[in-house]
């Protein structure tokens, strides 16, 4: 069973794209909506390079940098890691634990398609520990229905009836019960 990759994340939200150089003020309306947002930075021919968080811009201002005017490419992070969007989960999270990138960008082919946040990290874990769960259960489950049914008897007329009986207890053999009068 595959586990689940990039792709199955929400990877087009906590984001939004800009030239590098756009004024850090053209972003202000956005950043006063969702503060939590990346600012990914693009270049001249559409890739993005760089990213900014409020975080950033904060710091830029308690180093006396004017905000109003700065541009964008001036203060960026450049330290970005490019996935694929079909990349397992599990190799992404390795990924990201051995560069400590600033940011994760989501590509499909040459294609941008999103930004894998912090919350998106968090996810991806609790996601990755969820299947492996679910894993472990279901070979857990192929494992005592095998041996059920290895041992159970199975008549020759109807091999389904011994699987089905494993599968369903033993239903056939149970006597039946009266409720209220009715036989069921």
């Amino acid at each position: 069973m595959e586990g689940p990759t990039i792709s199955d994340m929400s990877i087009t939200d906590e984001h939004f794209v800009v030239d590098g150089k756009a004024a850090v003020s053209t972003v202000a309306s956005n950043l006063a909506k969702s503060p939590n947002d990346a600012i990914l930075i693009k270049d001249k021919k559409g890739a993005v390079v760089g990213v900014v968080t409020i975080k950033d811009i904060f710091g830029a201002m308690a180093s006396g940098v004017n905000i109003m005017k700065v541009k964008f490419e001036k203060i960026m992070r450049t330290n970005l890691l490019t996935a694929p969007s079909n990349l397992p989960l599990t190799k992404a999270i390795d990924m990201i634990a051995k560069q400590g990138p600033d940011a994760i960008i989501i590509m499909d082919g040459p294609q941008f398609v999103g930004y894998f946040s912090p919350d998106d990290y968090r996810d991806a874990t609790r996601r990755i520990e969820a299947h492996q769960t679910m894993v472990k259960r279901l070979s857990k489950s192929k494992t005592a229905l095998g041996a059920a049914a290895s041992s159970a008897p199975v008549e020759e007329e109807d091999e389904t009836a011994g699987l089905l009986g494993v599968l369903l207890g033993g239903i056939e053999d149970e006597d039946e019960e009266e409720v209220g009068g009715i036989s069921l």
